[in-house]
């Protein structure tokens, strides 16, 4: 189960990305740390607000799917919350 519902990150997303509130704003709205609000509006910024909505199955990725997500975190200059919404997984599996 995950701590947050799809439709709040996308709400929260939208909020922003509609200059609706700041990261700031949400954050004490919501109280949701502002990082994890970031990590949900470049996820949506990249990969649309679809992909904010909680995934019901249990993804099987390829190897060369991994060593990509791999390579990518030890190449760019960014940490795994962004390196996950590149790819549109969770942080933790970026860590794994």
């Amino acid at each position: 189960m995950t701590k947050y519902s799809s439709e709040l990150k996308v709400q929260i997303a939208s909020d922003y990305l509609y200059g609706r509130d700041s990261y700031n704003g949400l954050s004490q709205k919501h109280n949701i740390a502002a990082s994890i609000i970031r990590t949900w509006v470049k996820a949506a910024e990249l990969n649309g607000l679809e992909s904010l909505k909680v995934k019901r199955t249990k993804r099987e990725y390829s190897v060369d799917f991994k060593l990509d997500v791999v390579s990518y975190y030890l190449k760019s200059d960014v940490g795994r919350n962004m390196v996950a919404a590149k790819f549109n997984i969770s942080p933790s599996q970026v860590y794994s």
